[in-house]
């Protein structure tokens, strides 16, 4: 039973596929709520409003939560929209509070700062941080990467 155990583990683990899902999740929900603002951005201002942000912060939020849900779900620049976007939901989450418990603002951010962490993974199609040191924009080639250096 145990070698089964073991065996069946070892098929299902994939950490670079389970962040690509992590990723793609994220992505799309960021994407499809995004496209809303700003197939509605009229709409999006006065409710942003409501909550005291600047018209011009709603375009950007808008237009952030599009093209940064395209780029979670391709693998680009990942760590950056992480952080953006898990200082955007940190924002959301205290705007509207825990009176209705733990919302998708809050599971969002924890997402989000979760992918600025880890960064795009093995299946993107730009991986910006180099497999050695898991620094940005590093050569990444053994013996002249900064994890090397001396």
């Amino acid at each position: 039973m145990k070698k089964a155990v073991n065996s069946t583990s070892r098929f299902f683990y994939n950490p670079a596929f389970g962040l690509l899902l992590i990723r793609v999740a994220a992505g799309v929900v960021f994407l499809t709520h995004g496209w809303m603002k700003v197939q509605n951005l009229s709409g999006t201002v006065a409710m942003l409003g409501h909550f005291g942000i600047v018209p011009v912060l709603a375009y950007f939020i808008a237009w952030l939560e599009v093209i940064g849900g395209v780029a979670l779900i391709a693998g680009v620049a990942t760590r950056v929209f992480g952080v953006l976007f898990g200082v955007e939901m940190l924002v959301a989450t205290l705007l509207v509070g825990f009176g209705r418990g733990i919302g998708m603002e809050f599971v969002l951010m924890l997402v989000s700062f979760g992918i600025a962490l880890t960064g795009s993974g093995a299946y993107s199609v730009y991986r910006m941080e180099c497999k050695h040191c898991a620094g940005m924009l590093c050569n990444g080639e053994a013996g002249t990467c900064t994890a090397f250096a001396k």
